[in-house]
């Protein structure tokens, strides 16, 4: 039975070695890093962009709901302003038919008054030519 020595083994010096590197996959691990990157700032920016055409559609569509709102506002107060000229000239020919009614009261009791007034100046020449035979 020999008996060996063993020598603790020595760690290589050149450890850092550029050498050592393998400069293909180091570039492909590097190119897909930067893919990667680039897919996510793409991404952001299309998020972005969306959010801001988002954004601008919602605005549109506010500014048009407000003109709606306020054409609808206006043809509400045409409307009222036509239902009041609609009852101002109802008031009118209320007032108008009440004078015509007060008128036609008045013209009646006139007639009345004409008419008795005629048949006592009839009962009176009547009697005064009674009076005289």
């Amino acid at each position: 039975m020999q008996h060996t020595i063993e020598y603790p083994k020595k760690k290589p010096q050149n450890n850092r070695s550029p050498f050592l590197v393998d400069l293909v996959a180091e570039n492909e691990r590097i190119d897909e890093v930067n893919k990667v990157r680039f897919r996510e700032i793409t991404r952001k920016q299309k998020a972005v962009e969306r959010n801001r055409e988002r954004a601008k559609n919602e605005i549109i569509f506010r500014a048009l709901q407000e003109e709606n709102e306020l054409e609808n506002l206006r043809m509400e107060k045409r409307m009222i302003l036509d239902e009041e000229k609609r009852l101002k000239a109802l008031i009118e020919i209320e007032k108008t038919n009440a004078h015509r009614k007060d008128d036609r009261q008045a013209a009646v009791l006139a007639e009345k008054r004409r008419h008795a007034a005629k048949v006592e100046k009839r009962r009176t020449e009547n009697m005064e030519r009674l009076a005289e035979k």
